[in-house]
């Protein structure tokens, strides 16, 4: 059994372990980034945590603040609760799971904390759900309204697309699995789409700075390598049926990739 990613591109299986591979690869491509990056720019991975599952638009927040509950440190809360009157019964309140999901990204910044260059790489809560692909354009067409580049990164297959209908059409013409968007402050109007088969390896993309700086070159292939690696992810479970079903001879391919590396 190898231990090395089976595939020469993108593992469709790691989503079944997205969450960690998200985490892990926002940092590789932040530190790819940062050793081309010149010597006034700084690339950093940001966050928020996102409140979702309410039925209602997500709530956004950044985690600026550390909660520090009472019954967790030992503190008295101070707060004295009146003897409720045995008559009294209390009202029954809805109950609803609110599921707090992190959406993590990378801003590149220069020494005066502009926002040069912000990169996505998108996750499934990107895409599953109406109100959270809104929020998500809502918070690309803010990147791209106050002129920052932006690269965004699709590497799953779960959920709808949240790329326009032009560039869906002309990925799905291309028979692509994901895809690369980068839009150029300079040219705001302009997208620049590397569309990515389920066979072939992950891009070369370029990831613009500055209009008077050179762009970055980031090799998506290896950042995928080592977090297949590192992650264990031979010890995913390639049995199961992916989710949405792949066409026939996709299909057939991967099987024969798999048993090939002993994974079936």
């Amino acid at each position: 059994m190898t231990v090395k990613n089976p595939f020469p591109g993108m593992n469709p299986f790691i989503e079944q372990r997205w969450r960690d591979a998200h985490t892990m690869l926002i940092a590789y491509l932040r530190d790819a980034i940062q050793e081309q990056l010149p010597p006034e720019l700084v690339a950093g991975a940001e966050e928020q945590v996102v409140a979702i599952g309410t039925g209602n638009q997500g709530q956004a927040y950044r985690p600026d603040l550390q909660v520090r509950q009472p019954w967790d440190s030992g503190e008295s809360s101070g707060v004295a609760v009146a003897a409720r009157p045995s008559q009294v019964v209390a009202t029954e309140p809805l109950n609803f799971f609110v599921d707090d999901e992190i959406d993590r990204w990378i801003e590149i910044r220069d020494e005066n904390g502009i926002l040069v260059t912000a990169v996505e790489l998108l996750s499934h809560g990107n895409k599953q759900e109406s109100a959270e692909r809104d929020r998500y354009r809502s918070k690309r067409r803010t990147f791209i309204s106050a002129r920052v580049s932006l690269v965004e990164i699709d590497l799953v297959r779960q959920g709808a697309s949240i790329f326009s209908d032009e560039l869906r059409d002309a990925l799905r013409e291309k028979g692509a699995t994901y895809a690369v968007c980068v839009s150029r402050a300079t040219r705001p109007s302009n997208r620049e789409v590397y569309p990515i088969k389920l066979r072939d390896r992950l891009p070369v993309i370029r990831v613009p700075l500055r209009a008077t700086d050179a762009d970055v070159t980031l090799d998506l292939q290896p950042l995928i390598d080592q977090c297949h690696e590192r992650g264990r992810y031979h010890r995913l479970n390639y049995r199961l049926e992916l989710d949405p079903p792949l066409p026939a001879a996709d299909a057939a391919w991967i099987d024969e990739v798999l048993r090939g590396h002993g994974l079936r």
